[in-house]
């Protein structure tokens, strides 16, 4: 896995990007915490203008559940569930590819600031979610700073500490297990550069530029529990009766004493 930060002079916000190509991998994570956060995703699968050349998104229902499952692995260590919404689908070849077009296999690579281009135009299209603090993942063919990769890779670009994600799954990864595990790690990856953590270089973390682990530590777990995008889960009403009646109880019994 190989990372790099794009940080453009006119454009004050850094893109943190992953790829990964690995053909075997093991979730390497800290204990669950209590999910005490939702973060919530709208994919956007993306074909070309005629439908054509879709992108692969997470394969069938039960390979979905593995990826998805593997994702919530992964972000239950800062107390956070992902929930990824049914996605939208959009026909827009320039977003699928870029400019060269299918199958733009010509070796040149996306301009990062194509995300900002499909982002923007996803807004306008209407396929993104309408509501702000729902993170929008788009899936192409070809994803923003890159060239055209194998089925053998995932990898992503995304906005850090803001709203958009484009997404590249190989599909050969969805075959088997340890490929659906590369695939949730560099999703993860590239959530965690929305909930606004930068790439960092510490051993076995979901954030390192190796890709060496999928871990957090108590800071960027911290900053991940403040973004906006983090919403808090409410306490439900039984948990809340019981914490209640215990505390009653525990009053009851100064009382006595």
């Amino acid at each position: 896995m190989k990372g790099f930060v794009f940080k453009f002079l006119l454009i004050p916000i850094i893109l943190g990007c992953c790829i990964c190509s690995q053909t075997f991998a093991s979730l390497i994570v800290n204990d669950a915490r209590p999910i005490t956060h939702l973060v919530t995703v709208q994919p956007i699968i993306i074909s070309d203008n005629d439908g054509s050349n879709t992108a692969t998104f997470f394969g069938d229902q039960s390979q979905r559940d593995d990826i998805e499952g593997f994702v919530d692995v992964i972000w239950a260590q800062a107390g956070i569930d992902v929930d990824f919404l049914s996605p939208n689908s959009w026909n827009n070849t320039f977003a699928n590819w870029g400019s060269g077009g299918p199958p733009n296999n010509n070796g040149n690579t996306r301009p990062t600031d194509d995300l900002w281009t499909i982002v923007n135009n996803g807004r306008n299209a209407g396929v993104s979610n309408s509501d702000q603090n729902i993170l929008n993942m788009y899936f192409s063919n070809i994803p923003a700073g890159y060239a055209l990769l194998s089925e053998n890779t995932a990898a992503g670009l995304a906005i850090l500490g803001g709203n958009g994600i484009s997404q590249y799954v190989g599909e050969n990864l969805l075959s088997w297990p340890e490929g659906r595990e590369v695939i949730a790690s560099v999703v993860a990856h590239e959530i965690g550069h929305n909930l606004g953590l930068d790439h960092i270089d510490e051993s076995d973390n979901l954030m390192n530029y190796s890709g060496s682990g999928e871990r957090l530590n108590d800071d960027q777990i911290a900053i991940a529990l403040n973004s906006p995008y983090a919403s808090p889960v409410p306490v439900p009403a039984t948990v809340w009766l019981l914490t209640l009646g215990i505390a009653g109880l525990v009053g009851k019994r100064k009382l006595g004493n």
